[in-house]
């Protein structure tokens, strides 16, 4: 089913123009939306989001979601991209909302696709986890919209905590990137 058509699309929001105020925009396409009386074009692409694999010593740092999509399991601090941010600056932002510390040495590892229903409109995201470090956690108190933290050896996360399907596949390639080290381009 096309996106346009699809229940829970955001294009579905879209009763009357944002440009001009016409009613009833056409879709055109699967993933926009055209104004026949002002030309107006909009675009629905996928959200940007930015993970952390943040590392202490050896052991990792898995955060308990405290608001819906999935409240109360677990994936890996992080959050959307604010205009403007580029993805090391977002994931350091996040990173210090929820949790109230400092990470170095990002280093990307891989992208999922995602799908996120929120308040009745299924969003696609692009998620990008980079693996960090930090050298100092004081004792590690939720904040923002995390209800609970661990730290936890990665080859000992119970998987089906996760709160996406895209968070279990990024934990597999993080245990492939350890093993294999990180690809040099060239």
């Amino acid at each position: 089913m096309p996106l346009s058509e699809s229940p829970t699309s955001p294009l579905q929001s879209f009763r009357y123009c944002p440009g001009c105020g016409h009613p009833d925009p056409a879709h055109d396409g699967p993933r926009s939306i055209r104004c026949p009386a002002c030309g107006f074009r909009y675009f629905v692409n996928s959200a940007a989001t930015v993970c952390g694999f943040v590392f202490y010593g050896d052991q990792i740092i898995l955060t308990q979601r405290g608001r819906e999509p999935q409240k109360g399991k677990f994936d890996f601090p992080g959050g959307f991209m604010e205009w403007g941010e580029s993805a090391e600056d977002a994931l350091q932002r996040e990173i210090a909302e929820e949790l109230g510390i400092q990470v170095h040495s990002l280093a990307y590892v891989c992208s999922t696709a995602n799908d996120y229903p929120y308040a009745g409109v299924t969003y696609k995201l692009a998620d990008f986890y980079f693996l960090c470090r930090t050298d100092d956690i004081p004792p590690l108190q939720p904040q923002d919209d995390v209800a609970d933290v661990l730290l936890v050896e990665p080859q000992a996360v119970d998987t089906s905590l996760f709160s996406f399907p895209s968070v279990k596949e990024a934990h597999a390639r993080l245990l492939a990137y350890l093993v294999a080290g990180p690809r040099r381009v060239g």
